[in-house]
């Protein structure tokens, strides 16, 4: 098999520049992922991601198992089209380019899609079936985080 895309959706109860602004920050990533995978060279970051920027370190599964050297470079910001495009590749994923899209509902709401592509070559399907599973865990957690996003104070 050599490459599956998976698509995962979910609406969120927050103003789409409030979930805009999260989805372009380390700590959104920090929040969504904890207890599933730790990656220490955002642990610190309190800085928005940047276009053209490349991290690259240990990826650790739960936070205590060490997995593979994972790079992620940030392909594209574009915030007209609230699109986030990263591409990632460690261990055996060859590719695993992952968009955030986020689609305005209405003022208080924003419809929000992982889309990822993996190739993986033979770990295509295993790695997808994490990927499954990774999402739809990170995709509550952005459920869950939504409401505050939308209070000014936390925006600030």
């Amino acid at each position: 098999m050599d490459a599956l895309t998976l698509t995962r959706t979910t609406d969120l109860d927050a103003p789409a520049p409030a979930v805009w602004d999260a989805v372009c920050t380390p700590a959104a990533f920090r929040t969504v992922t904890r207890g599933l995978l730790r990656y220490p060279p955002v642990a610190r970051r309190a800085d928005a991601w940047r276009e053209g920027e490349t991290v690259s370190g240990r990826l650790w599964l739960f936070g205590v198992l060490p997995l593979t050297r994972h790079t992620i470079r940030v392909a594209r910001i574009d915030a007209a089209r609230l699109t986030l495009t990263s591409d990632e590749h460690g261990g055996p994923i060859r590719s695993w380019v992952h968009d955030i899209v986020l689609e305005p509902l209405d003022n208080r709401r924003t419809r929000y899609t992982d889309r990822v592509r993996i190739e993986a070559g033979w770990a295509t399907l295993p790695v997808t079936a994490f990927a499954w599973v990774f999402y739809r865990v990170r995709q509550a957690r952005w459920r869950r985080l939504a409401p505050t996003l939308a209070t000014p104070q936390r925006r600030a």
